[in-house]
């Protein structure tokens, strides 16, 4: 029941990694995940319409800068991630109805099992020799040895399906996590982030308690990957997700919202509690000092400009969205590395 997803030998994998290796290197791209999922897809042939786009791509263009290979690899692989989820969502239920048909076939086969030893058990009584109580007898056991191997057929049925079902429950939530997952950072993406939301703003629609949006996005992020490197333009946000990480509980959501943007759902929190959050944020990645790992060269600091909004009742998650965003621009408009709070 379990797909192979990468059937490939050891040395079908390492051929695939060294053409893996060389494109990434060719492209002048980031050894990430994103970048290495993409190329590796386009090395075994599987994608044909992943292996088409990129070349129709490098005929007009010499390399595939990471913002493409960032949109490939959200339109091949993540989004391929819910058509799978799709196919085993449909596994489910055709085992689900072949368990249903099994029981009902063997259901109506122990039904018709026990009418007959009903009819044996008037016989019986009727019955006046014991030549004739004998055969009653010899039918009973035959009927009733009948009746438990069939229970047990039902049974043994019941517990194979029942393990087909887990081993999918767990592929299913694997799946689903994946399809959610920012796999750089490891916080929810976009499209989990606005599934989560939706549920939050429901709950807060329905009572009195404040929920308050974080959103946020690196100083100059372009100007850091340009001058040191996708590396550590990667390791920046990786550090920044870890900060945020750190610094949420409970219900608190937070999500890589696209690029170098995040976004934080706070409920139960007030504006000034999450305002507070907010600057915990931007002074822990300030006071690092950068360095270039294999030269030892400082970079200095890097900032973070935040906004904060507090969800109105009956706003729109886009309304709210726009709101948290217009005091993000203030935060860069005003001179980066502040946090303001929408009007």
């Amino acid at each position: 029941m379990i797909d192979n997803l990468y059937p490939e030998s050891v040395e079908e994998s390492g051929n695939y990694l060294r053409l893996t290796l060389k494109n990434i290197a060719d492209n002048k791209l980031p050894y990430n995940p994103i970048a290495y999922s993409l190329w590796y897809d386009y090395a075994t042939g599987r994608n044909e319409q992943l292996k088409k786009d990129i070349e129709i791509y490098q005929k007009t263009n010499h390399t595939l800068d990471y913002e493409r290979v960032t949109a490939l690899f959200r339109k091949h692989i993540a989004d391929n991630q819910l058509l799978l989820a799709e196919k085993k969502t449909k596994e489910f239920q055709n085992i689900l109805l072949e368990m249903v048909k099994q029981m009902a076939e063997s259901g109506s086969k122990i039904h018709c099992q026990g009418d007959v030893l009903s009819t044996l058990a008037t016989e019986l009584r009727k019955a006046t020799s014991m030549e004739t109580v004998g055969d009653i007898a010899n039918h009973i056991v035959t009927q009733t040895r009948s009746l438990i191997e069939s229970s047990k057929g039902l049974s043994s049925q019941i517990d194979v399906k029942a393990r087909e079902i887990e081993t999918l429950r767990e592929e299913l939530e694997g799946i689903k996590k994946t399809a959610k997952t920012d796999i750089l950072t490891g916080l929810l993406n976009r499209r989990g982030f606005e599934e989560a939301m939706a549920m939050i703003l429901e709950s807060a629609n329905l009572s009195d308690s404040p929920l308050s949006i974080i959103m946020l996005d690196v100083d100059r992020f372009k100007q850091v990957n340009d001058n040191y490197g996708h590396l550590i333009g990667d390791n920046v946000l990786k550090m920044l997700s870890k900060i945020i990480k750190a610094n949420i509980k409970g219900k608190d959501i937070a999500a890589r919202y696209g690029g170098d943007e995040f976004i934080l759902g706070l409920p139960e929190t007030p504006v000034d509690g999450a305002y507070i959050l907010a600057e915990k944020f931007r002074n822990s990645l300030w006071k690092m000092n950068w360095k270039i790992k294999n030269s030892g060269e400082s970079i200095g600091h890097i900032s973070i400009s935040l906004g904060v909004a507090l969800y109105k009742k009956g706003q729109s998650l886009e309304e709210t969205i726009q709101a948290v965003d217009q005091a993000l621009y203030r935060s860069k408009n005003s001179g980066r590395n502040k946090t303001h709070i929408t009007d």
